[in-house]
C-alpha cells in the first residue's frame, strides 16, 4: 500500500523498488548524515509506506553497510583491473590513486557514504570501512603495491605507515572536492600529479 504523500521521484517508479531505496538514501545519506536519516524519512521521500523498505532492508543498518559495499565494490574492481594490466607496481599505485579520485569526483554521494561518514556502527576504534571485507581487502591490494614499491618490504610498519601516507593524499584531496564542489581548485589532472606523485616517489 502507498501513501499519499506525492514523491519528488515519481518519474523513477518504474525502476526496481529496492534500486529506488538505494538512491535515495544514498543521497539522504550524503546530505544529511546518518544519523539525521529515519526509515520512515525515507519511506515519506520515495512515496511508499515505511513497511515497504522493511520488506527490503531489516533496517536502517543494513539499508546504510549496503550503499558501503557497493562503493567498495566498484573501488575494488577498478583497483584489481589496474593491477592485472600495469606491471610496474609505482604506476599501478599512482593510477589506483589517480582513480579513486575520479570515482569520487564522479560519484560525491557515494564517496561520501562509503568514505566520509560517521556512524555508530562500530566501536570507536573501528569503522565501517575497515570493518568490511571489501574495504579491507582494498586495502590490502594498495598494502601490496606499496609493498612491492619498497627497497625493504619487510619491515610491515614501514609498509603500513607508507600505504597510509599515499591514502591520505588521495583521500584528502578527494574528500576536498566532494566537500567543496564548486571552489576554484584549477586543472583537477594537475592538482592530482602535484599531490599524489610526490607521495608516491617518496616510496623508497
Amino acid at each position: 500500500m502507498t501513501t499519499n504523500t506525492i514523491s519528488p521521484y515519481e518519474g523513477r517508479r518504474q525502476q526496481p523498488l529496492r534500486n529506488l531505496i538505494l538512491d535515495t538514501a544514498r543521497k539522504l545519506f550524503a546530505e544529511q548524515g546518518y544519523a539525521k536519516v529515519s526509515m520512515r524519512y525515507l519511506a515519506k521521500r520515495i512515496g511508499y509506506s515505511p513497511t515497504t523498505i522493511y520488506h527490503h532492508f531489516k533496517d536502517k543498518k543494513e539499508l546504510f553497510l549496503c550503499l558501503t559495499e557497493e562503493i567498495y565494490r566498484d573501488f575494488l574492481k577498478a583497483t584489481n583491473e589496474i593491477i592485472d594490466r600495469e606491471q610496474n607496481p609505482r604506476e599501478a599505485l599512482r593510477a589506483v590513486l589517480y582513480t579513486f579520485v575520479d570515482m569520487g569526483i564522479m560519484n560525491p554521494n557515494a564517496y561520501r557514504v562509503g568514505f566520509m561518514m560517521e556512524t555508530d556502527l562500530w566501536p570507536t576504534h573501528n569503522s565501517h570501512f575497515s570493518g568490511n571485507p571489501l574495504g579491507r581487502t582494498m586495502y590490502e591490494r594498495i598494502n601490496d603495491c606499496v609493498r612491492k614499491c619498497m627497497s625493504n618490504p619487510g619491515d610491515r610498519e614501514e609498509v603500513k605507515m607508507t600505504a597510509h601516507a599515499v591514502v591520505a593524499a588521495s583521500h584528502g584531496l578527494t574528500a576536498l572536492f566532494v566537500a567543496y564542489p564548486n571552489f576554484d581548485w584549477g586543472p583537477i589532472d594537475k592538482l592530482k600529479q602535484k599531490v599524489i606523485d610526490p607521495a608516491v616517489d617518496a616510496i623508497r
